[in-house]
């Protein structure tokens, strides 16, 4: 609001004779905050304060759920290792990640198997590297769980604190938390077939090289 010389001698005289300190008295007789005044005879701007601005909420993320996915088929076998290929080694440790993972786990873990370029397909770490970023990039098991003690039957931490058993402890065998990780993403026929592989090849293959494997592995 510009207000002109006159109404500026008006105002200061209103001031002058006891007008609340630190406001001015407008055209309209009310009393309004923060006057910068300028040199004599320049306009003077009354700062009105300014509105708060309302900030909405952030929406809520959504639950993590590894129980809901489709995962897409599998390729189909290649060509034999005479032919230069090696056979249904692919299609067979696709459908294994299809068999022992949660549905968007072997959705993710299918979706990068079937991006392989045809020479990588027959290259058994970067299968079992699909299977483990899938893994890895699960929903995160359960915390509230007692690590310490014996875990509920079924449970992600019973199912590691078998294994880890079965390797003769952690200092031979996996961590707990990357045991946890690797089994939370895994639906109960993975966790079985991966605790038997575990028995057998704790020190040889481990976790990547259990992971998702058959139910009949030896």
């Amino acid at each position: 609001m510009a207000i002109s010389s006159a109404t500026f001698f008006a105002i200061t005289a209103a001031l002058a004779a006891g007008a609340g300190g630190g406001y001015l008295v407008s055209q309209n007789h009310v009393f309004e905050p923060r006057v910068d005044i300028l040199h004599e005879g320049a306009p003077i701007v009354v700062q009105m304060p300014a509105a708060s601005a309302s900030v909405a909420p952030r929406p809520a993320a959504p639950p993590c759920d590894d129980t809901v996915g489709t995962p897409a088929a599998c390729p189909g076998p290649g060509y034999s290792a005479e032919e230069g290929g090696c056979g249904i080694l692919t299609m067979k440790r696709c459908n294994e990640f299809k068999q022992a993972f949660k549905p968007k786990v072997a959705e993710r873990a299918v979706e990068c198997v079937n991006a392989l370029k045809p020479n990588e397909r027959c290259d058994v770490t970067r299968l079992n590297l699909c299977g483990h970023l899938a893994l890895v990039n699960a929903c995160a098991p359960p915390d509230d769980v007692v690590t310490d003690v014996a875990a509920p039957p079924g449970s992600v931490t019973a199912s590691c604190q078998e294994m880890i058993r079965g390797c003769g402890g952690a200092s031979l065998g996996p961590t707990m938390t990357d045991c946890r990780q690797t089994v939370a993403g895994m639906n109960d026929v993975g966790r079985a077939a991966m605790s038997s592989c575990m028995k057998s090849h704790c020190t040889d293959k481990g976790l990547l090289g259990c992971e998702g494997v058959a139910a009949d592995a030896k």
